[in-house]
């Protein structure tokens, strides 16, 4: 007659294991939590370019249609300095052809009009400034505190795309 003998872990193989995924769990936590920083990130920079792309596009059509940039503002709101786009019109800062980021004339299209976004953003546009992202500034000008992308459209020699990622 054969002895059965019953095969498992003891106590002790057990309780080793545990330790070990103990110790995997706390290394490699941080690295998970970590990953939310990085994607919000990630976004912003996607955003950046996007903005980017809009600036130049914005820009090569002003020069197509004999814009240049002018020494001095022709005050008010800028008639000749307006392009088309089918779907709207774009009123141009003078100082840099870039998009104003909330333009008084033509259509009045502001620079989120020209980008696909969701709604899981935080906006705030005026005349000068775009922000977008996860943490902005309620009011004033943006501060290096937060987590988002300010856009200046009066920026000179050239309009300028920010992002902010302290708190991200």
């Amino acid at each position: 007659m054969s002895k059965n003998k019953n095969k498992g872990f003891t106590l002790i193989e057990l309780i080793i294991v545990i330790v070990i995924l103990g110790i995997l769990a706390v290394v490699a936590a941080p690295k998970f939590i970590d990953i939310s920083s990085d994607a919000k990130i990630a976004v912003l920079n996607s955003l950046s370019g996007q903005f980017k792309s809009t600036i130049t596009l914005v820009q090569m059509k002003a020069r197509v249609k004999g814009l240049k940039t002018a020494a001095t503002n022709p005050n008010g709101i800028q008639t000749d300095y307006i392009v088309d786009f089918g779907f709207g019109s774009v009123e141009i800062d003078w100082r840099n052809l870039c998009p104003e980021s909330q333009g008084e004339g033509g259509d009045k299209l502001d620079m989120l009009d020209f980008l696909d976004i969701s709604d899981d953003f935080e906006t705030r546009v005026d005349n000068q400034y775009t922000l977008i992202g996860y943490q902005i500034p309620s009011s004033g000008t943006p501060t290096t505190e937060g987590c988002y992308l300010i856009y200046d459209s009066f920026g000179f020699p050239n309009c300028t795309v920010e992002i902010v990622t302290v708190d991200c």
